[in-house]
């Protein structure tokens, strides 16, 4: 069952996949935005897809976000979402990301609960 409040923590190393030069997002070996932004969206949909009903999913809508510190490769981050409002279908989390403590990167992430077929039978 969903609820507001609900948290979930993962933690993982900048590889060198990830760096603002290797997804086009900069030209630095550091830790990219488009990634860390995706790490936020990972925890988010993990922390509440175990509690949807058989069917259903949630995608992204919106990330509000800023990227206050560099990480380079080999860095361990870790991502914090929090589930903090359920608006019927819309759920709204507060996402933070650290290294040793520092705050990385922090915003609003919201996304939308859907039924998987129906979501993908409008695309045809």
């Amino acid at each position: 069952m969903l609820k507001e409040g609900m948290k979930l923590e993962y933690k993982k190393v900048v590889s060198p996949e990830e760096t603002a030069a290797r997804v086009a997002s900069g030209t630095l070996e550091v830790y990219g935005t488009p990634m860390m932004i995706a790490l936020m969206e990972k925890t988010s949909f993990e922390l509440v897809q175990s509690e949807l009903a058989e069917g259903e999913s949630t995608v992204g809508i919106s990330v509000n976000i800023k990227h206050n510190k560099a990480n380079k490769i080999g860095d361990e981050v870790v991502c914090e979402s929090t589930l903090v409002k359920i608006d019927g279908r819309k759920l709204v989390f507060d996402v933070k990301v650290t290294h040793n403590g520092n705050v990385v990167g922090e915003g609003v992430h919201e996304r939308f609960i859907i039924n998987v077929e129906k979501f993908l039978s409008k695309l045809n």
